[in-house]
């Protein structure tokens, strides 16, 4: 009877263990099923040498193609000379469907227009995610750093928006096609009026105050990309990428203005850089690495 128990605290132990165990050093991938939903979704990750669990974590969410594999490829030197981890989920299009699915969080069902129960949104596997790996010993860390690029922005932007009691330590959206307004003053999805969930005052105010910096290439500019939305919402945000992201940034500081809140983004340009999710994403792992020792971006106010 005894040496049955301890065998199944050995099994135990080691099931427990084998999520750790998943992690690799360097680059390599790991299967995690999301807890409320019970799907299995890939996620890509890269370990520099000598991190252990109280190094700092970066999730890195895709542009439209999804490819969390290049995205995690796209880290990894500059996460080796930061010291960051990296974590990159894959959001296959099977399970998180078209723009609803990810870009916009699969917060409702894009047929019945109903909502999705809050388990099964795209933005709330990011913190089971998170957990589980603190469960599993991967990491000691309290919080975690976000970065979006394009599509993934998008992703970011909203999930903050609509999930701001993430532990989200610091974000950094770039280059979305467009955006979610914190404003009601539009419809949905180019602003909250009409949203199928409510956004409070209050949480905006709490995104307001989450160190998040808006950026976006100097020459992300060109009104004709082919992957830039051009309907009549989006053209009013602006009529490439960089307008759009500066439309975002002051409806955001005038609101949080207009609230009396704390309000503690930063916008940057990047000089020479288009739509490019490799150099977004070297840039994004400097800054994460320059707030992890200061505190705050590397920006002027």
């Amino acid at each position: 009877m005894n040496s049955k128990l301890s065998l199944f605290a050995v099994l135990a132990l080691s099931a427990s263990l084998s999520h750790a165990a998943t992690l690799p050093k360097e680059s390599g991938s790991f299967d995690f099923t999301v807890p409320q939903t019970g799907k299995k979704m890939e996620v890509f990750s890269y370990q520099p040498p000598g991190a252990n669990a109280n190094t700092p974590v970066v999730f890195v969410l895709t542009g439209l193609n999804r490819n969390a594999a290049e995205y995690r490829d796209s880290w990894v030197e500059n996460a080796k000379k930061n010291k960051l981890i990296v974590i990159a989920p894959l959001f296959s299009e099977a399970d998180y469907p078209g723009n609803d699915g990810y870009n916009l969080g699969n917060i409702e069902n894009a047929k019945t227009h109903l909502v999705n129960p809050k388990g099964e949104w795209a933005f709330t596997v990011i913190d089971d995610l998170f957990a589980d790996m603190q469960k599993q010993g991967v990491t000691k860390q309290q919080d975690y750093y976000l970065f979006g690029n394009s599509a993934g922005c998008q992703f970011v932007h909203r999930m903050l928006t609509f999930v701001p009691e993430a532990n989200v330590k610091a974000a950094i959206c770039a280059a979305a096609g467009w955006w979610t307004m914190p404003d009601v003053e539009n419809p949905w999805p180019y602003g909250l009026d009409n949203a199928p969930v409510k956004v409070t005052q209050k949480q905006l105010a709490d995104y307001f105050a989450k160190p998040v910096l808006i950026t976006v290439g100097e020459k992300d500019n060109d009104p004709y990309h082919p992957l830039l939305r051009r309907s009549y919402e989006a053209m009013a945000q602006g009529d490439s990428r960089l307008t759009r992201a500066q439309s975002y940034f002051l409806t955001a500081q005038q609101k949080a203005k207009r609230y009396k809140v704390d309000f503690n983004w930063r916008f940057t340009t990047l000089p020479g850089v288009g739509h490019s999710g490799s150099k977004m994403s070297a840039y994004g792992a400097e800054q994460f690495a320059w707030f992890e020792q200061h505190g705050e971006f590397k920006v002027q106010p």
